[in-house]
Formats: C-alpha cells, structure tokens, sequence
C-alpha cells in the first residue's frame, strides 16, 4: 500500500464485495474508488476506507471518468458534482448490502459522516 491507510478486515470485506457488484456504470470490471482518500476522516471519524465505489478504468481514471469530466456519469441521475454522484452511488450500493444482508456495511458513526461530509 503506497501512503494510505491499510483496511481492517471488515473494510475488506466491503471492497470485496463492492468489486463483485461490478462497475456501477456496468462499463467493465471495477476496481475501488476512495471517494475521499484512504485516509480521508470527517468529524474526526475516519471514513476513507469505508466512503468507496466501485467503477472500471473508464469511470475511475478515464477522461469522463469521476477524475475526469464526469461525462461517463451523464444522463444516470447521480447528480452533477463529483461528491453528489460519490454519495448517491454509494447511498445505492449500501441500501442493497443492507437488503442482501440484513445489517449495514459499516458503523452508524461512519454512515453518518459521509452523509455530512460535503467539500
């Protein structure tokens, strides 16, 4: 790991399971997207390792990608800021975690703070 925060083994088995899901835009395989870095904390609550959503190499790091111009992102109703469309991915794939196994992914204080979190 280059300069980041290593995940525990629950944060893991959310990556896991956010990579099986598949890119959100359905554009290929999905790698991890760290909304606000691994490191990232808001509240003084970390959530870089819990605030992820999975996206291939095109809506990652392409030039429409969330790094990008965001126009991968265009007529998805996400929203039309990068944070907006992190959340509502995000909100998304929890809702189905939480549906699939009957408990939220992470803890009620992280869930929290990404719900706050605006930058």
């Amino acid at each position: 790991m280059r300069g980041g925060k290593a995940p525990t083994a629950s944060q893991k088995r959310w990556h896991t399971w956010l990579a099986e899901q598949g890119c959100y835009l359905q554009l290929g395989p999905a790698c991890i997207h760290h909304c606000v870095g691994s490191t990232g904390r808001h509240n003084k609550i970390h959530i870089g390792q819990w605030f992820v959503i999975p996206l291939s190499y095109e809506a990652h790091q392409g030039a429409g990608g969330i790094h990008g111009d965001l126009s991968a992102f265009d007529g998805h109703k996400l929203g039309n800021r990068r944070k907006e469309i992190e959340k509502t991915i995000f909100n998304r794939l929890v809702a189905v975690y939480r549906r699939q196994h009957g408990k939220y992914p992470c803890p009620p204080d992280v869930l929290a703070a990404i719900e706050n979190y605006h930058r």
